[in-house]
């Protein structure tokens, strides 16, 4: 006797929980893709001797070269001598993005990562403009010789 009080009180309940849902007046979906809003390019300055100074918005456009997906041999640098790595960010977005630009030795051994260390430098690349950053790269005064070093350089943004 019971039970049938009980089936039939699920089944109002079921109903007041179909009738509680809203009423879908309309939808629509849409696909979009998601597109790179970074063209990164680098510059390196200094010369045979060392960096002094300069901005890296003062980089002549010739200088400026894309990424390279094999290492670009720059020579050999003395204790105590740097160079200042620039990076050029054209944001073909319209919105601000956050960005760090770093660097670190990935190859040549403890002694290339002792001689280089690590730099970072972050900033925000504003929408449909050209940021321009850089970093200097200096050997340790107390730098250890040692051959073929590479340093990576990247941009990640986010």
């Amino acid at each position: 006797m019971n039970k049938k009080y009980m089936f039939g009180l699920f089944a109002l309940l079921a109903i007041g929980l179909v009738g509680a849902t809203g009423y879908l007046v309309s939808s629509f979906v849409i696909t979009t893709d998601i597109y790179e809003p970074f063209q990164v390019e680098y510059a390196i300055m200094g010369d045979a001797g060392n960096y002094v100074s300069g901005d890296c918005d003062e980089v002549a456009s010739e200088d400026w070269m894309a990424m390279s997906e094999s290492p670009i041999d720059v020579g050999g640098l003395y204790a105590g001598e740097s160079r200042k790595i620039c990076t050029k960010i054209v944001n073909l977005g319209e919105g601000d993005i956050s960005y760090t630009f770093s660097g670190e030795a990935t190859d040549g051994g403890a002694i290339c990562a002792t001689n280089f260390g690590t730099m970072s430098v972050e900033g925000v690349a504003l929408g449909k403009q050209t940021s321009y950053n850089g970093a200097i790269v200096n050997v340790e005064d107390a730098a250890a010789p040692v051959d073929n070093c590479e340093i990576t350089l990247s941009v990640t943004r986010g």
